[in-house]
């Protein structure tokens, strides 16, 4: 009976953590040394840093009121000289990989200086224009010219010109678009996209990478996944100071700390695990079933059509000629391994 009136009683309602002003607000003292223990220092008057409101003055906090209203009126003031400029930041390094402003987190003394400050001003003030909108923003940068460019570092420069790969190798200034790695979750998601097995439900409860949720260690990692767990990474239930355990090599972040920009490192793991793990070998075999119920029997369309998929564009005569020759000797599943590896799918051209 208790079975069934725990069955039949409808779910708890969703529950919100929210801050909430006191009644009477008050003025706290200074805890000398830090310590919660040690209140003899003076009362500090409620109020913002002042040594951060020489741009655009601060508001005075009401004195019945916490002041985070004040407070996030001030961040998005037309006028404010950081907050539009750090969002086109963080925006213009989702896109390039490295921001305007190189210390995504640090626009102070201690951060580096932007390398295009004009630029970083105009899509500041345009971002503010739009109304904050984030979407005109990616239009705005997506459509540039900058980054349309190819990422091919290019022949001899033009007499009299400096060879750029000489005076700016790390493409600082953007004279070409600067290649760089797929993130963790991209190169996952797109080995299931080309493999015809991504699973494009949205919304719900996380797929599981471990064996368990709860628990300080002893998490086992999932080494096949099916249905739900062919979702995108970005779905996936991470445990912290867990590393996923494919694509944890190529950066993916463990959840247990926040990063400004992420690192990209090469490693000989990041091969390894990208050849041989399970995922892989199950991920190859799925594009080579779908690559003969596409292109038939025959190799040479068969190598073909994996190209197409996994690299958008077709192979050139000495590519064909090698993939056919692995194709026969290995097997299909075989090519879609190597495919994968390729920094051609790995990298962004």
């Amino acid at each position: 009976r208790l079975a069934e009136l725990a069955r039949a009683t409808p779910p708890m309602p969703a529950q919100t953590m929210a801050a909430i002003d006191e009644p009477a607000p008050v003025e706290v003292p200074v805890h000398v040394r830090g310590s919660h223990l040690k209140l003899e220092g003076a009362p500090v008057p409620r109020g913002f840093l002042s040594v951060l409101s020489h741009a655009l003055p601060f508001p005075a906090v009401p004195a019945q009121g916490s002041g985070r209203l004040e407070l996030a009126a001030w961040l998005t003031h037309p006028e404010h000289p950081l907050t539009a400029r750090v969002m086109v930041n963080r925006v213009w390094q989702g896109h390039f990989g490295v921001g305007l402003v190189e210390t995504a987190s640090d626009f102070g003394f201690g951060g580096m200086r932007p390398t295009h400050p004009e630029l970083l001003d105009w899509l500041a003030a345009e971002f503010v224009r739009s109304g904050w909108s984030v979407k005109h923003l990616h239009r705005l940068i997506v459509l540039s010219a900058t980054y349309r460019q190819a990422g091919a570092m290019g022949g001899n420069p033009e007499p009299g010109n400096p060879d750029p790969r000489l005076v700016d190798a790390e493409c600082r200034l953007l004279w070409r678009y600067p290649s760089r790695r797929l993130d963790a979750e991209s190169i996952r998601d797109a080995m299931l996209a080309t493999n015809g097995t991504l699973n494009l439900a949205m919304h719900g409860r996380g797929f599981d990478l471990f064996d368990k949720r709860g628990g300080l260690e002893g998490f086992k990692p999932v080494e096949s996944h099916r249905g739900e767990g062919l979702r995108r990474l970005i779905y996936a239930h991470k445990v912290r100071r867990e590393r996923e355990a494919v694509f944890g090599a190529f950066d993916c972040p463990d959840a247990g700390q926040s990063t400004a920009r992420r690192r990209e490192s090469t490693t000989p793991i990041q091969a390894l695990n990208l050849f041989n793990s399970t995922f892989t070998l199950e991920a190859a075999e799925a594009l080579a079933q779908r690559v003969r119920s596409e292109a038939g029997d025959d190799v040479s369309r068969q190598v073909e059509r994996a190209w197409r998929l996994t690299l958008s564009r077709a192979p050139d005569a000495g590519e064909l000629e090698d993939c056919e020759s692995l194709v026969r000797q290995y097997g299909l599943a075989t090519l879609g391994r190597v495919l994968y590896n390729s920094n051609a799918f790995l990298f962004i051209p």
